[in-house]
Protein backbone atom coordinates (compact mmCIF):
# COMPACT_ATOMS: atom_id res chain seq x y z
CA UNK A 1 0.00 0.00 0.00
CA UNK A 2 3.04 2.60 0.52
CA UNK A 3 4.02 2.27 -2.66
CA UNK A 4 0.56 3.22 -4.34
CA UNK A 5 0.59 6.54 -1.97
CA UNK A 6 4.39 7.02 -2.69
CA UNK A 7 3.23 6.62 -6.75
CA UNK A 8 0.43 9.40 -6.36
CA UNK A 9 2.76 11.56 -4.34
CA UNK A 10 5.41 11.18 -7.29
CA UNK A 11 3.17 11.37 -10.28
CA UNK A 12 -0.16 12.54 -9.57
CA UNK A 13 -0.37 16.33 -10.99
CA UNK A 14 -2.23 18.49 -8.01
CA UNK A 15 0.28 16.87 -5.70
CA UNK A 16 3.54 18.60 -4.54
CA UNK A 17 6.10 15.89 -3.17
CA UNK A 18 8.29 18.40 -2.05
CA UNK A 19 5.28 19.28 1.33
CA UNK A 20 5.91 15.31 2.35
CA UNK A 21 7.69 13.44 4.53
CA UNK A 22 8.28 9.69 5.23
CA UNK A 23 9.04 7.91 7.99
CA UNK A 24 10.74 4.28 8.08
CA UNK A 25 12.31 1.87 10.43
CA UNK A 26 16.18 2.73 9.96
CA UNK A 27 18.43 0.78 12.41
CA UNK A 28 20.99 2.51 13.73
CA UNK A 29 19.74 5.80 14.08
CA UNK A 30 18.21 6.99 17.42
CA UNK A 31 14.87 5.26 18.02
CA UNK A 32 15.30 3.26 15.33
CA UNK A 33 13.21 5.65 13.23
CA UNK A 34 13.91 8.27 10.31
CA UNK A 35 12.05 11.04 8.59
CA UNK A 36 13.06 12.15 5.05
CA UNK A 37 11.54 14.57 2.51
CA UNK A 38 10.07 12.89 0.02
CA UNK A 39 11.76 14.96 -2.23
CA UNK A 40 15.08 12.75 -1.57
CA UNK A 41 13.03 10.01 -3.40
CA UNK A 42 15.24 9.59 -7.01
CA UNK A 43 12.43 6.24 -8.26
CA UNK A 44 10.58 3.79 -7.06
CA UNK A 45 12.01 0.25 -8.32
CA UNK A 46 10.70 -3.31 -7.42
CA UNK A 47 10.26 -3.56 -3.49
CA UNK A 48 12.04 -0.27 -3.10
CA UNK A 49 12.28 3.53 -2.86
CA UNK A 50 15.81 4.48 -4.45
CA UNK A 51 17.16 7.67 -2.81
CA UNK A 52 19.19 10.39 -3.99
CA UNK A 53 22.18 9.25 -2.45
CA UNK A 54 21.94 5.85 -3.90
CA UNK A 55 20.56 4.13 -0.94
CA UNK A 56 17.32 1.64 -1.22
CA UNK A 57 14.95 1.42 1.38
CA UNK A 58 12.51 -1.82 0.96
CA UNK A 59 8.52 -0.83 1.04
CA UNK A 60 7.93 -2.79 4.06
CA UNK A 61 10.50 -0.65 6.40
CA UNK A 62 8.06 2.77 5.56
CA UNK A 63 6.26 3.70 8.99
CA UNK A 64 4.38 6.57 7.68
CA UNK A 65 3.62 9.04 5.22
CA UNK A 66 2.77 12.62 5.82
CA UNK A 67 2.00 15.33 3.42
CA UNK A 68 1.70 19.23 4.96
CA UNK A 69 1.43 17.78 8.18
CA UNK A 70 -1.19 15.59 7.52
CA UNK A 71 -0.85 12.26 7.95
CA UNK A 72 -1.63 10.60 4.62
CA UNK A 73 -0.86 6.83 5.51
CA UNK A 74 0.53 4.73 8.26
CA UNK A 75 1.50 1.46 8.36
CA UNK A 76 -0.97 -1.10 11.06
CA UNK A 77 2.11 -1.47 13.64
CA UNK A 78 2.25 -2.52 17.19
CA UNK A 79 4.77 -1.21 20.12
CA UNK A 80 7.69 -2.86 20.24
CA UNK A 81 7.92 -4.06 16.69
CA UNK A 82 10.36 -1.29 15.30
CA UNK A 83 12.74 -2.24 18.36
CA UNK A 84 13.62 -6.03 16.36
Amino acid sequence: MAKRVLDMLIWHPEMDVGNCQVTYSHRGVLGNIKTIPAADIKGLEGGFMIMVDGSMVPYHRIVKIECEDKLIWAKNIKQGDLDD
